[in-house]
């Protein structure tokens, strides 16, 4: 089932009995991109009807698309592609506390955040030799673990991007990540060095522009006009440019790992010690991990 989806639509989600909301189109994006929407939750827009999120594909970004035949599928095989590439950013790998046996994936997302009182207190009384049935001790870990993932799930704060201001104009180091610009006219504009992360930039002209530096990593670039356009030692990390046209564009230095570049027109493109790890390449192959300038 297409829905037909908005950007400025409100949705909420469904888990169980919890019901949080509302959500922007691009929360529930961001939310489906690192995995805290599950196949089973539901969504909605009014509360009354609801559908499981594999019944919404269409608010997933284009770059997460893979090979497999399910759309839902493809898209948490990205999503974890994503989550591959910006552990690697970090370079830190991500922490995870053990759960008891039997505790779900519900409760697992909201103990694997580092709140007191569920890693730090709880798990260590399951190892306390004390004269209570196990048993019933697993049931009040659950049920605790319940109370808690009920009140952090989908609400945990997001890590804050300063300055951000969608209403400025276009110049060199502005921040625009989490913007939505799709369609823009931006045509040989100086965003040298600027913050454009997760960006929706669909079908955007930036023919001519000058995209040294940039952060544009997860940004969605599909259809786009980049012809002509500098894109020297750019993060284009996850970026979906599929579809879009780079004719004469220079990569040159950047991070293209894990993009895609799935249809796009790469003629005279250059591509001079870029980073194209895990890229999706514009004929359909997946570059091998550690690929420089090439393909491979």
């Amino acid at each position: 089932m297409n829905s037909t989806v908005s950007a400025l639509a409100q949705w909420y989600i469904r888990r169980g009995e919890v019901i949080r909301g509302p959500f922007t189109e691009v929360k529930i994006a961001h939310y489906l991109l690192h995995g805290r929407i599950k196949k089973n939750d539901e969504l909605s827009q009014d509360q009354e009807q609801w559908l499981s999120a594999s019944e919404y594909p269409q608010l997933l970004p284009l770059m997460l698309q893979d090979a497999e035949d399910d759309a839902f599928q493809r898209q948490q095989l990205m999503a974890r592609k994503q989550w591959e590439a910006q552990r690697e950013l970090s370079g830190n790998e991500p922490c995870y506390q053990p759960l008891p046996t039997g505790v779900s994936d519900y409760f697992a997302e909201a103990a694997s955040q580092n709140v007191d009182g569920v890693t730090r207190s709880i798990t260590p009384s399951l190892n306390e030799k004390k004269p209570v049935s196990r048993v019933l001790v697993g049931l009040v870990v659950f049920s605790l673990l319940g109370a808690m993932g009920g009140m952090i799930y989908l609400n945990s704060p997001e890590p804050e991007v300063g300055g951000i201001d969608c209403a400025v104009s276009a110049a060199p180091k502005i921040n625009w990540s989490n913007c939505q610009m799709a369609a823009a006219r931006l045509s040989n504009v100086d965003l040298s060095g600027a913050q454009m992360k997760n960006m929706n930039l669909s079908r955007t002209d930036l023919r001519g522009g000058r995209l040294m530096g940039a952060n544009l990593s997860f940004s969605n670039l599909s259809a786009a006009l980049l012809n002509d356009a500098d894109i020297r030692q750019a993060v284009l990390v996850g970026a979906n440019l599929s579809g879009a046209d780079l004719e004469g564009a220079i990569f040159d230095g950047a991070d293209l790992s894990y993009a895609d570049f799935g249809g796009a027109n790469l003629a005279d493109a250059s591509f001079n010690g870029a980073k194209l790890g895990k890229t999706i390449w514009h004929d359909g192959r997946v570059c091998a991990a550690g690929s420089i300038g090439v393909c491979q």
